[in-house]
């Protein structure tokens, strides 16, 4: 067989990831820490890389799309998620049901999720996203 060598190959230490959380948290222990895990934590596997960092002390995991918090959210993480991009029509009752944080960055973002709140009979936890120019 004529197997086509690999030009990247990267391999995640999950020691290394809870190590270097641990190193976060001693320097501001009193402070909230948040772990990025979106894109599939860059390729590495966010569901791993997200139980890593919060069994060293992450209190926050944050990911870009809604679809990446609810799987995160249906393979059992539990804790503060926050999901920052949004499009018209996006998944916003699942997530509120499933109490992620969820960015607005515009008007129609806002009342998407307010209308999702409501069907829901939930309150909707919003973390505002401001252009200041």
């Amino acid at each position: 067989m004529n197997e086509t060598p690999r030009r990247v190959y990267a391999e995640i230490d999950l020691d290394a990831v809870r190590a270097n959380v641990r190193a976060l948290r001693a320097r501001a222990p009193r402070a909230e820490l948040m772990a990025v895990v979106k894109s599939n934590a860059c390729g590495h596997g966010a569901l791993p890389c997200a139980r890593a960092a919060q069994e060293a002390g992450a209190t926050w995991l944050g990911t870009a799309t809604p679809e990446e918090a609810l799987e995160l959210r249906a393979a059992g993480i539990r804790g503060r998620i926050l999901c920052w991009l949004w499009t018209p029509g996006g998944p916003w009752r699942e997530a509120v049901e499933a109490d992620i944080d969820v960015s607005v960055s515009g008007m129609w973002a806002l009342e998407e999720v307010r209308a999702a709140a409501r069907a829901a009979g939930r309150t909707a936890r919003i973390q505002l996203k401001v252009d200041t120019g």
